[in-house]
């Protein structure tokens, strides 16, 4: 029988997730001894330009979103005015946290470019000239302070045949922008790309992570835990993605998660270890 493979990716959006998530899902790995991939968004976190400007009707539709839970509930009005005016970045404000949660084995990876708001709410109005020099930017601060990264995730899963060329152009190994299916290549003018594209096997509706949706339908735990149960039966191989602001500060919760994986059998890797297996199995073909 082949390996269960288990990965728990988080997407760090936001200073909050920085302050008041990451502390607590490095506690519970630590106790449980397994490693997780985090992208981090090495950019501002909010836009007050974007909220009230061109993203206004997107930003007016997450609010009104039923099934996630929206920005200021999981940071608190004072926190968000406070970030919206500000302004200020996410990985470049926490960058001995990161370099700490990296030397105890967690995989960090880049998340989008430098404006979080404006990647997930206007990216298909970039120009391509725009698009590349924002991801130049961010992973040349990346590179900087954690190394080359082998992963990378978009804000909002709202990537493109650009992104991958981009992609391809700096080496990375893989990037996350999918949900539902199995790792594959993507392709650029039809032929196919040299990194991986790893899904998220599991999640709510459209790209709500799995576990924030139900909290946002106030699903019982059990229930939840049943899904979850089921979906690791069916699978030896699942990606699981959340924020550390919202997962990671559900601490119960998430110590369950972790417990019903590891009881069926599965092993905690990294995103990166999953890539790397793909590329020596495509090799031996």
């Amino acid at each position: 029988m082949s390996e269960r493979l288990f990965a728990f990716r988080w997407d760090v959006d936001h200073r909050v997730c920085a302050t008041d998530g990451i502390p607590r899902i490095r506690a519970v790995c630590r106790d449980f001894g397994v490693p997780n991939t985090f992208f981090i968004n090495m950019g501002r976190s909010t836009n007050l330009l974007e909220w009230i400007g061109p993203g206004a009707a997107r930003s007016k539709a997450k609010l009104a979103d039923r099934e996630a839970v929206h920005l200021i509930k999981k940071t608190g009005w004072p926190r968000f005015l406070l970030e919206t005016a500000l302004s200020r970045p996410v990985g470049l404000s926490f960058v001995p946290q990161l370099q700490a949660l990296q030397a105890e084995g967690h995989e960090l990876g880049l998340h989008g470019g430098m404006d979080h708001v404006v990647w997930s709410r206007r990216f298909h109005q970039l120009p391509d000239e725009v698009l590349r020099a924002d991801v130049h930017t961010s992973y040349g601060h990346f590179v900087r302070h954690f190394g080359k990264p082998a992963g990378f995730s978009s804000p909002g899963f709202y990537s493109d045949e650009r992104v991958m060329a981009l992609l391809d152009q700096l080496g990375f190994l893989y990037n996350g922008d999918a949900i539902g299916g199995s790792p594959h290549r993507a392709t650029v003018n039809g032929h196919p790309v040299n990194h991986w594209t790893i899904p998220v096997t599991l999640s709510g509706p459209r790209t709500i992570p799995f576990l924030e949706y139900h909290g946002a339908r106030g699903t019982p735990e059990a229930e939840v835990l049943q899904q979850l149960g089921q979906h690791l039966e069916e699978h030896d191989s699942v990606v699981l993605y959340g924020h550390p602001c919202y997962e990671g500060v559900r601490e119960r919760l998430l110590r369950q998660v972790f417990a019903a994986v590891v009881e069926r059998g599965f092993r905690f890797v990294t995103m990166q270890t999953m890539a790397e297996q793909l590329r020596v199995v495509a090799a031996e073909r």
